[in-house]
């Protein structure tokens, strides 16, 4: 969530909880799913240090649920500048050697809040997907199987949203936030950017 000065709090959450009902009504959860989470969980403390280390972010921190498979880490940012750091550090890949690459993911100017065109989440995916022999067929089963798996990003302020760029985004009722979602297999959706300017009251 953003405050007017360009603080907030980020957050990112793995939400399985629909998959780990339906494995516990088939007599629990699978060992595959359950090594992923315990990868996040050993991601989660190798980032400990670095991420420690950023000027203007703190109280970086977890919630994770393993019986609902629901996993969250947050982390405090003083400005979007900070923000920018932890994101790209957060999302560096395991295997970058050296010094984390610095993203933007977003900008600030004034009133204006722009998130950029950036992904790591969905770009990553996108590419693990095209290294796949048969990408159509694996998407089918995939769309199937887990038809109604998304990504969502929210963006939330702690005032009211004057106005946002992109139409895929949904404004809430309150006006203090707005919603993008990317559903994961479906191929209708590769094509959308989570790019946008919004303008806060």
């Amino acid at each position: 969530m953003f405050k007017r000065d360009g603080s907030g709090t980020y957050s990112m959450t793995v939400d399985m909880s629909e998959m780990a009902e339906m494995m516990n009504s088939l007599g629990g959860a699978d060992e595959e799913v359950i090594k992923i989470m315990d990868e996040i969980e050993v991601s989660f403390e190798e980032k400990n240090t670095r991420m420690e280390a950023i000027a203007g972010v703190s109280n970086w921190r977890k919630e994770f649920d393993q019986e609902k498979l629901k996993y969250t880490v947050l982390f405090d940012f003083t400005n979007v500048d900070a923000l920018n750091q932890g994101m790209s550090e957060f999302y560096r890949d395991s295997t970058e050697v050296g010094p984390t690459k610095l993203t933007t993911f977003f900008t600030q100017n004034g009133k204006t809040f722009e998130r950029t065109d950036f992904n790591g989440t969905i770009d990553n995916f996108k590419k693990e997907l095209e290294m796949e022999e048969d990408e159509e067929l694996d998407l089918e089963m995939a769309a199937i199987m887990f038809g109604d798996a998304a990504y969502k990003q929210i963006i939330e302020f702690d005032t009211k949203i004057k106005s946002v760029s992109n139409d895929e985004y949904e404004l809430s009722e309150d006006n203090r936030s707005v919603s993008w979602i990317f559903r994961l297999f479906q191929k209708d959706d590769f094509t959308k950017k989570p790019s946008a300017k919004i303008v806060i009251k």
